[in-house]
């Protein structure tokens, strides 16, 4: 085992460790929401029924639908939880009207934990609550290929609204160390590069290079106007090659070769993470 990798595994550890002595109580929401989600990563067709109820659920519209839908989806468990869970629809079908909004509101509270708002003034509301816990951010917008160009130009007018919205919001605020905001801008935001071009292929990365690179570079001048930061996200694997090229073509380019506020996401669990961080430190020296 490489020191390196022994040092990672070292600090995972020391991570659970941290997380099991100090859990959330079962009474809190929070609690709540890790238990249930422990318990569907144990249980795959529990944690596949619960993905496809959420994912429906945003379409169902009366609490007797909720209810139906809750049944069809959970009613053949096979597993130790099996009579709670059949407990559980059996009282929601008493008053549904009342069991549909109590689903509708654990599912919210629960995607409220990733999602910090619908609109720019929500995402406030929660981005003030971490600055206040010392916490700070980035923020990306929902969303990832899109089908159309005009959807991508929605989504590059998005992300520029997202930008100027956050810097005007945030205007003196430091970052929660305290440190220097040149160093350390408060405005984070990650941009998903596939939600920008419709047709990106990973068999043809030129192409993809000459549609992405004009419609980012207002976005990059515009943030470096701001002070901001800007985060290129990382979320197909076939587009990885493609999306770490942009970045260094980019960011050789005489405007932002030496602009120090952006980063690349480069996903560990993959196998040539480590050779792709290499490869871009090498690049930046």
């Amino acid at each position: 085992m490489s020191p390196i990798q022994a040092e990672v595994e070292r600090r995972g550890m020391q991570i659970f460790d941290l997380v099991d002595r100090h859990p959330e109580s079962i009474f809190s929401k929070a609690g709540f929401y890790q238990r249930m989600m422990e318990f569907s990563m144990r249980d795959e067709h529990f944690k596949v029924q619960m993905f496809r109820f959420v994912d429906v659920l945003a379409s169902l519209r009366r609490g007797s639908d909720i209810v139906q839908h809750l049944d069809e989806y959970f009613a053949d468990m096979r597993n130790g939880y099996t009579p709670l869970i059949r407990t559980g629809v059996s009282l929601a079908r008493i008053v549904p009207i009342i069991s549909g909004k109590f689903l509708r509101w654990n599912v919210s509270g629960m995607a409220r934990q990733f999602i910090a708002g619908r609109n720019p003034e929500d995402v406030m509301k929660t981005l003030r609550k971490k600055r206040r816990q010392g916490i700070g951010f980035t923020v990306d917008l929902l969303g990832e290929a899109v089908v159309s160009e005009e959807e991508a130009a929605e989504y590059m007018g998005r992300c520029q609204e997202l930008l100027e919205h956050l810097a005007r919001e945030t205007r003196g605020w430091t970052d929660p160390l305290g440190k220097n905001s040149e160093l350390f801008p408060v405005v984070n935001v990650s941009v998903k590069i596939s939600a920008l071009y419709s047709q990106m292929n990973p068999a043809d990365p030129a192409d993809a290079l000459a549609h992405l690179a004009p419609k980012l570079r207002p976005i990059l001048h515009r943030a470096k106007e701001l002070g901001a930061f800007i985060n290129f996200d990382m979320e197909s694997y076939a587009h990885k090659n493609a999306t770490v090229e942009l970045f260094r073509t980019l960011f050789t380019e005489s405007e932002f070769y030496d602009w120090p506020h952006a980063g690349i996401v480069i996903q560990a669990y993959l196998r040539d993470a480590e050779t792709d961080l290499r490869d871009l430190i090498a690049w930046g020296r």
